[in-house]
């Protein structure tokens, strides 16, 4: 059965710019989040970013912090900030070219700091 809690590199990448924007929202919220969450700085930032992985019970924190539907946060679709990150390339045909650049990427970066 698929479930909405099969998230892929991509789908990581639109949970962080989801929580960024609901953080963006309230700013005074941020420091609440991470002590609720217990994340680190760090951690907030690889988990806006879409570096960070979170498990179906820490997403449903998330999603009740917010006073959201868990499904708000992973269904979450976002192009524009995709932009800011291939800002040298040019445009892509589509959306899925884009992700599979930015997994690449994302690889490389997981490579270099496990090495």
């Amino acid at each position: 059965v698929e479930t909405a809690w099969k998230i892929r590199k991509t789908n990581m990448r639109n949970l962080g710019y989801k929580i960024n924007v609901l953080l963006n929202n309230c700013p005074a919220k941020t420091q609440e989040f991470r002590e609720q969450m217990k994340f680190s700085e760090n951690d907030l930032n690889r988990l806006l970013c879409g570096r960070l992985a979170l498990n179906p019970n820490q997403i449903t924190a998330v999603a009740r912090f917010f006073s959201i539907r868990p499904e708000e946060l992973v269904s979450y679709k976002n192009s524009d900030s995709y932009v800011n990150m291939v800002h040298c390339m040019n445009r892509f045909s589509s959306q899925e070219h884009c992700d599979e650049i930015l997994d690449i990427i994302d690889t490389y970066i997981d490579i270099k700091e496990a090495l």
